[in-house]
């Protein structure tokens, strides 16, 4: 019976991305702020369904790995680390899902909680590890409503939150082709996923977890 239970109880690892980019906001959450009780909310599912849950925090290196549980002490555990998260340096998204594929060994589910501000062919290419290595994969792909929709209207200095560079920028003057960069660039991701059979939603951080929850545990009916 142990046994048979330990082989269909799924095991997920959540990876949250604490880059510094994650930091930004407009109103209300940052994309880290939210992404922490995105992580926390998907923990509590899936534990309360009996399966064992992971964390994992990384920036351009992994800062916090929890092994998998299943134990109602363990939410606590994933919980502490969750609110002693902060965010950290610039992101090395291929490098470290190209690391984890290689460490995680046996087939669960991983959930990926990121802007993905980086290049998207290399970023595919390490989700990609986690589907040769048979994983199921969910991306969560967090952004900003200000990122998704560039209000901004007076000459404005925007800073690269991961490298601290400014710019003075005249928003009227590169609204459109800053709209169509971010349309490709959504595309990208979306096709990308769609083709190495990863769930991927992107979600804009004003919208309400529910809508993510709901696509998680759709996600989690099929796997079943």
């Amino acid at each position: 019976m142990k046994q048979y239970e330990e082989e269909t109880n799924l095991k997920a690892y959540i990876l949250l991305d604490s880059s510094n980019s994650m930091n930004y906001k407009s109103k209300g959450l940052s994309k880290f702020e939210y992404g922490c009780y995105l992580a926390a909310s998907l923990a509590y599912l899936m534990i309360r369904q009996q399966d064992s849950v992971g964390l994992v925090v990384f920036d351009e290196v992994i800062r916090e790995l929890v092994p998998p549980k299943s134990t109602a002490t363990h939410l606590k555990v994933i919980l502490e680390h969750l609110e002693g998260a902060k965010v950290g340096r610039q992101t090395n998204l291929s490098q470290t899902f190209h690391d984890l594929a290689e460490r995680v060994r046996r087939r669960g589910l991983i959930i990926v909680i990121s802007d993905l501000l980086a290049d998207p062919p290399e970023v595919l290419r390490g989700l990609k590890h986690f589907r040769h290595r048979k994983h199921e994969v969910i991306v969560f792909h967090l952004l900003d409503h200000e990122e998704l929709t560039f209000p901004f209207t007076r000459m404005t200095v925007f800073r690269d939150l991961e490298t601290n560079e400014k710019m003075p920028v005249d928003p009227n003057s590169i609204r459109q082709e800053y709209l169509q960069s971010i349309r490709e660039f959504l595309k990208e991701y979306k096709q990308g996923c769609y083709e190495s059979k990863i769930d991927y939603l992107n979600v804009d951080t004003s919208v309400p977890f529910d809508l993510c929850l709901t696509s998680y545990l759709a996600k989690r009916q099929k796997v079943r």
